[in-house]
């Protein structure tokens, strides 16, 4: 170990939002009386421990049984971060991933990662849009951790529908008899509740059985499709922009129809879908003049009335959909334009759309289902749903009323856990671009079907040629992880060992975009944060980090982002150099503006891999006479430039400079303790007035357990609290 080196206990930590809360310098909890669960000895020797839950794992993750386009972003989680039964299941946004990265271009990742020390049984998820194996699980055994990720059995994919010589085909939209009107809770259409025009099914006739057109490939125009390779391209669009674990990003769904910039014919194409609903899509169109304002001003064109493609993540092995999968990846269906549309009238049908023709779709949630011969779940299967649900493209079109969504209470006739109602008739969908070149940009278009998550993959489908304007292109990509430091500020005396003086909670922000011409996600840019949070502490301590950048970014900005306001603010930290590190002087007082966030944002021109993060090592400070500093670290950790060492192995400190040994004692109390892989609501016991001067034995009854074990028993002491009085 060297007085320079980077701490190996704090690599790989991710963006710090610091949290101060001090105990009094005059303290009630005697320094002389013996320690909770512990014995004074006239010979001290210094505890070997770290106080650190850190563990270095061997972590593989393979998705490459699936056809892949592109590299997968996973997260690890060290429990189930899914709730809800079978089909129905959601992530929950509460549970934090305690590491998150990306495969190589094969969907394969094999690296040495850090993860918290408890964590020993693995959750590993994704929700890469052509992985349907979204959630494998692995033990960490011998330090090393496998996850690999198993295709769906193949009785799944016996369920897509297959054309008979004996199908019979209608275009009566009548036999879809909830399109355009509010059924009630058996599925019968209430007479007075049309919400819509009658939709025409003018492209032509459909199956009866499935909702499968005969106008699948009704182009005879190279130009209206897709090649291979540009389809390969879409999908892997499409595998970075949609995550269907999370909320599709805001950047794709703020945006208006889509307009033509020049007179052109018009197709769409297929890609996919994950949904258990089986609903029915249409399209309109609209000029600036014409702009519809609400829903019955649409005039709307059958496009598919069976949306279902069989790509359902959470399918399970005992349930199919009973041949009602209508559409399959790629299918090509050209688009007409009705000039006479509004007076019901098919004269002058021309393939040629006007130039500043705007474009809109329209999907209603589970039309053809409700006709009773779709795939079935279980809680609906005896009675049908109650799905009053339209989603459109164009603010203000949109229209639901009391759609029910599983887990059904039968008792009840609408569902209270039904959380995204567009009640404002706000636009269902997303658009974001296939960049083939700066004179290129494909439109893609993703739907939510406004049932309980708000992914938008419920339906994803692509346009041509590439005269669409405004289309966005795929954000960054975004992963966070976080962890917690504790510190004494009585050190090196004997202190109140609540070990909350100070309490810093890091989150760990990283931003990577893909970078050609190898296709994988590089890291452009890295972001520590600081935030400050209500304490009760009457010594001045301040808070500084030692940053450590294996290669050094292209730039590095530093910012407060001030409570009262939300705004960020660029400000200039005091700097020192510190060999090949820096050290940042974030605030002498960390009272001084409570709930301010210190950001240090680091830029990179060319990315880099994961293997090249950047690294923080937090500390408190005290300026002395002399321009000395007195610092508190984590045990084991070299102290920053400055540094008063006549401090060191005085009062209750043992260390040894010489043999570079810092910060540590002899008792199973550290001066400062570092918990990776949780955040700060785990420790709110610590942040009470009450508990000021309270041990953190006495707060978390593990923790002795855990520290006289060296850390092989109880790591995750933290997440199991005093039970309140």
């Amino acid at each position: 170990m060297r007085i320079m080196m980077k701490s190996a206990k704090v690599a790989l930590m991710t963006v710090l939002t610091v949290l101060a809360v001090s105990c009094k310098d005059t303290d009630v909890f005697d320094p002389d009386a013996p320690l909770p669960g512990g014995d004074e000895t006239s010979e001290k020797v210094a505890n070997t421990f770290d106080f650190s839950t850190i563990q270095n794992v061997n972590l593989s993750v393979d998705y490459s049984a699936f056809k892949l386009y592109g590299p997968v972003q996973f997260s690890v989680y060290n429990q189930n971060p899914f709730v809800g039964e079978d089909e129905f299941e959601q992530l929950d946004s509460s549970i934090i991933p305690i590491f998150s990265d990306f495969t190589d271009a094969d969907g394969k990742f094999s690296k040495s990662v850090k993860l918290p020390a408890y964590a020993q049984h693995l959750y590993v998820v994704t929700g890469n849009f052509f992985v349907s194996d979204y959630l494998i699980e692995a033990d960490v055994k011998n330090g090393a951790a496998k996850a690999v990720a198993t295709k769906p059995a193949a009785a799944r994919n016996s369920s897509m529908y297959v054309t008979r010589a004996e199908e019979t085909y209608t275009d009566d939209v009548a036999t879809i008899p909830s399109l355009s009107s509010l059924v009630d809770v058996q599925g019968n259409v209430i007479p007075t509740g049309q919400k819509y025009k009658i939709w025409k099914s003018y492209l032509g006739k459909w199956s009866e059985t499935s909702g499968r057109p005969q106008y699948i490939n009704n182009t005879t125009n190279p130009k209206l499709v897709f090649s291979g390779e540009d389809f390969a391209s879409l999908c892997e669009t499409v595998s970075d922009a949609l995550n269907s674990n999370a909320p599709c990003h805001e950047e794709y769904r703020a945006q208006p129809d889509l307009t033509l910039q020049e007179e052109s014919e018009v197709s769409i194409t297929v890609i996919g879908g994950s949904t258990c609903w089986n609903s029915s899509l249409g399209y309109y169109y609209y000029t600036e003049d014409t702009k519809p304002t609400k829903p019955e001003d649409l005039n709307i064109v059958m496009l598919f009335p069976n949306t279902q493609c069989g790509g359902w993540k959470k399918m399970k092995s005992n349930y199919d959909y009973q041949n009602s999968v209508a559409l399959h990846a790629g299918d090509v269906v050209q688009l007409m334009y009705y000039p006479n549309i509004a007076n019901n009238s098919m004269d002058n049908a021309t393939t040629k759309f006007p130039k500043g023709t705007k474009i809109g779709f329209i999907l209603k949630t589970h039309a053809w289902g409700m006709k009773g011969n779709a795939y079935q779940i279980k809680g609906y299967n005896s009675s049908k749903a109650f799905f009053n649900m339209w989603g459109t493209s164009t603010d203000g079109a949109s229209y639901t009323e009391g759609l029910r969504c599983p887990p059904f209470d039968k008792d009840k006739e609408y569902n209270d856990n039904y959380k995204y109602l567009n009640t404002d008739g706000e636009s269902r969908i997303a658009k974001f671009a296939y960049v083939k070149n700066d004179n290129e940009k494909y439109a893609i278009v993703s739907f939510e079907d406004a049932c309980s998550d708000q992914d938008y993959d419920d339906l994803v489908f692509a346009l041509k040629p590439n005269v669409f304007t405004p289309i966005p292109e795929i954000v960054p990509q975004k992963t966070s992880t976080f962890s917690v430091y504790g510190y004494e500020d009585l050190w090196p005396k004997k202190g109140d060992y609540d070990l909350n003086d100070v309490i810093v909670e890091s989150e760990h922000e990283k931003i990577s975009i893909k970078k050609s011409p190898d296709k994988v996600f590089k890291l452009v840019q890295e972001s520590f944060k600081l935030t400050t949070y209500q304490n009760y502490v009457e010594l001045k301590s301040g808070l500084a980090l030692t940053l450590h950048t294996p290669v050094q970014p292209s730039s590095v900005v530093t910012k407060i982002k001030h409570k009262k306001t939300g705004i960020e603010e660029e400000v200039s930290f005091k700097v020192e150099n510190n060999g090949t590190d820096n050290v940042y002087y974030l605030t002498s007082d960390v009272t001084a503006n409570l709930g301010d966030t210190y950001i240090i944002q680091l830029n990179y021109s060319v990315g880099q891999t994961s293997s090249d993060l950047a690294s923080i090592d937090p500390f408190i400070y005290r300026e002395e006479d002399g321009n000395q500093t007195w610092q508190v670290h984590i045990p084991f950790e070299a102290p920053a430039p400055r540094m008063k060492f006549g401090y060191f192995h005085t009062e209750d400190d043992l260390s040894v400079p010489d043999r570079n040994i810092f910060f540590v004692r002899d008792t199973d109390y550290p001066f400062a303790f570092h918990l990776f892989g949780t955040k700060i609501d785990n420790f709110e016991l610590l942040l009470k007035p009450e508990n000021e001067s309270v041990p953190v034995s006495t707060l978390f009854p593990l923790f002795l357990d855990w520290a006289k074990s060296k850390g092989t028993q109880h790591a995750d002491w933290y997440l199991f609290p005093r039970e309140s009085n």
